[in-house]
C-alpha cells in the first residue's frame, strides 16, 4: 500500500510539470503519456485542455513566489487535488459524467489558486469525506470536500470544525439506512465542493457548493457563502464590512430587486419575493454575500426566489457602486 502511494504521489508530481511544447495546443502534459481516465479525457476535449493549461501556469507562477512551509503545503495540495480529481472522476464510465466532474474540480481549483495568489499564501488544505456501497435495494455514493485553515496567523479552530461537522452532518442524511422504506433500485449521490476567492489580501470567501439526490422528483443543493478575516479566524458578517450608520441593507436590497425584476422576463420568478420587506429578509440571511475579487455577488438558490426550474439566480454588484457604504479600514476597502 505504502509503495503504490509512493508511486501514485510521483505521477501526480509528474504531472504538475508543464511541456512547454504542447502549451500552445494541447494540455500542459504530454497525451502520448497519459495514464489515466481524466488525463485521456482532458487530452479530448479542447476546452479542458485549456483549462489544464491555465491551471498548470497558476500553480507554476504561485510556486515560483512561494518559499519554505508555504511552497511546500502548495505542492502537497497541488498533488492531494490530481489524487482527488483522478479518484472522483475516473471511476465513470458516461463521458459527459467524466467531463462534468472535471470541469467542477478545475474551475474550483484555479479558483483556488488566483484566490492563493492574490494576498499572503492562506494555507488551506482541501479535507474530504468518500463513501460508496450499497443499503437494500439503494447504490449511494458520496464525495463531500471542505476547506481546512491550517496557517498559523489565526486560530482558526472553530472555523474549521464547521465546516468538518457540517460535512460529517450532510454525510451521514444522504447515506441510506436499512428502513429507508425504499423498494425499487435507487442510485443516491451527494456531493461537496468549494471555490476560493480574495476581495482583499487579508480574508478569503469560501463559497461551498452542495447537491444530492436521495430519491423524489428530483436532487437538491444550495451554495453558502462565508467571508473569513485571516488575521483573526474568524467570519465577518455583512455588518463587518459595510460602514455603521449607513443604509447599506436598503442599497443594496434595491439594486437586486431592480436586477432581478430585469431578469424575470426570460427567467420568470416569484413576483411576491421582489416585495421589499420579503426581500430584505432573504437578502440578510446567511450565506448570500459572496464577496469576490472584483465584485459582491448575492446568490439566491433554488426556491429562494424562483422556481426549481428556474434555477439558481444571482446579481453581480460592482464594489464602485457599494464603495460608499464600505467601512473604512474594514475587511474589504476599496
Amino acid at each position: 500500500m505504502e509503495a503504490a502511494m509512493r508511486a501514485l504521489v510521483v505521477a501526480a508530481l509528474v504531472a504538475l510539470c508543464p511541456v512547454a511544447a504542447l502549451a500552445q495546443t494541447g494540455p500542459s502534459f504530454d497525451c502520448a503519456k497519459a495514464s489515466n481516465g481524466a488525463e485521456r479525457a482532458i487530452c479530448k476535449d479542447p476546452v479542458m485542455a485549456k483549462a489544464d493549461r491555465e491551471l498548470s501556469g497558476l500553480y507554476t507562477a504561485l510556486m515560483a513566489r512561494l518559499s519554505g512551509p508555504a511552497k511546500e503545503s502548495l505542492e502537497k495540495s497541488q498533488v492531494r487535488w490530481i489524487v482527488g480529481r483522478n479518484r472522483a472522476c475516473v471511476p465513470n464510465d458516461d463521458p459527459d459524467v467524466i467531463l462534468r466532474c472535471l470541469k467542477t474540480r478545475y474551475a474550483d481549483r484555479i479558483a483556488d489558486l488566483k484566490a492563493s495568489a492574490a494576498g499572503p499564501y492562506p494555507f488551506i488544505e482541501e479535507q474530504s469525506i468518500e463513501r460508496a456501497g450499497k443499503v437494500g435495494k439503494v447504490s449511494y455514493a458520496i464525495d463531500l470536500r471542505y476547506p481546512r485553515f491550517a496557517g498559523t496567523t489565526a486560530d482558526f479552530t472553530a472555523i474549521n470544525r464547521s465546516y468538518a461537522d457540517a460535512a460529517s452532518k450532510a454525510a451521514r442524511e444522504t447515506t441510506p439506512t436499512a428502513d429507508a422504506g425504499v423498494d425499487r433500485e435507487q442510485e443516491w449521490q451527494a456531493e461537496q465542493g468549494y471555490s476560493l476567492f480574495r476581495p482583499d489580501p487579508n480574508v478569503i470567501t469560501v463559497a461551498l457548493t452542495f447537491w444530492a439526490y436521495t430519491g423524489g422528483a428530483h436532487g437538491y443543493g444550495s451554495t453558502s457563502c462565508t467571508l473569513v478575516d485571516l488575521r483573526t479566524g474568524k467570519t465577518v458578517t455583512p455588518d463587518g464590512v459595510f460602514a455603521p450608520d449607513t443604509p447599506w441593507l436598503k442599497e443594496v436590497v434595491a439594486i437586486v430587486g431592480a436586477d432581478l425584476k430585469k431578469q424575470f422576463v426570460d427567467n420568470p420568478g416569484f413576483e411576491d419575493a421582489l416585495q421589499p420587506n420579503k426581500l430584505t429578509k432573504t437578502v440578510n440571511t446567511s450565506g448570500h454575500f459572496c464577496w469576490q475579487a472584483d465584485k459582491l455577488q448575492i446568490y439566491f438558490n433554488q426556491y429562494e426566489v424562483g422556481p426549481y426550474s428556474a434555477g439558481p439566480y444571482t446579481v453581480d454588484i460592482p464594489y464602485s457602486r457599494l464603495k460608499p457604504l464600505l467601512r473604512a479600514g474594514g475587511p474589504i476597502s476599496r
